[in-house]
């Protein structure tokens, strides 16, 4: 799996080579010009790179991921149809997924980027967006649907996650992975914000750990159709 490494203090170099993703943070407010284009925030295109990935995620707001990371889910969605040829509901969530799936590739230095009509609507983006880093993606939200979104995560339950996760990581004392998802997706459902999809590396309550949200670029040698997507 792909990880966001720190440089080394030690003077080492030694280690094992790893594939570095950079973090995208921060809450940046911004808007669409009247031909529905919107300028990435600086802070995250480091993260995005110049060739990128704008998907419906599973709240209907417009997820950004870079090349790899988008790449990948999309694989996934396809690995997803052919080991459940039946299950209705992934085939839905794939539909989602691929449905309002663009590919941007950045031509100058502006970072001005258009955002689709089928995007736009699902996402209610009229004008004024929030754009905020979720370290491997962005996620766009319109700035109305931000603000009711800011009030479900005040709650008690959100903040008992949060201060959890500040202190493990601060003490170097972390739970394992399943533990703190499972924390933090009862926290997010008990706050009414929904659950999980195939955006954020799961499908109908399944994980797999072949879900690129981490864009490690390791790929299913059986997935041939969209081995050269994007190249």
């Amino acid at each position: 799996m792909a990880r966001v490494a720190a440089p080394r203090t030690d003077g080492r170099s030694d280690s094992p080579p790893q594939i570095v993703v950079p973090v995208m943070t921060g809450t940046h407010f911004h808007a669409l010009d009247d031909k529905g284009r919107v300028i990435v925030p600086a802070k995250l295109r480091p993260g995005l790179t110049e060739r990128f990935w704008l998907m419906l995620d599973e709240n209907d707001n417009v997820a950004m991921y870079n090349h790899d990371t988008g790449r990948d889910v999309l694989e996934y969605c396809e690995q997803q149809m052919a080991q459940n040829p039946g299950d209705e509901f992934i085939a839905a969530a794939v539909e989602r997924i691929t449905g309002a799936a663009e590919f941007v590739v950045i031509e100058s230095d502006a970072w001005r980027v258009p955002v689709s009509d089928i995007l736009r609507f699902r996402a209610q983006i009229d004008k004024e967006i929030v754009t905020v880093g979720v370290l491997n993606k962005a996620v766009m939200w319109s700035r109305e649907r931000w603000e009711e979104a800011q009030q479900k995560r005040e709650s008690p339950e959100v903040r008992r996650a949060q201060a959890e996760m500040l202190r493990a990581a601060a003490s170097g004392i972390r739970k394992p992975a399943a533990q703190v998802e499972e924390k933090i997706e009862e926290a997010v459902r008990e706050a009414g914000n929904g659950t999980t999809g195939i955006a954020g590396g799961t499908a109908t309550g399944t994980t797999g750990t072949a879900a690129a949200s981490a864009g490690d670029g390791r790929r299913n040698p059986r997935i041939l159709s969209l081995s050269q997507l994007g190249r």
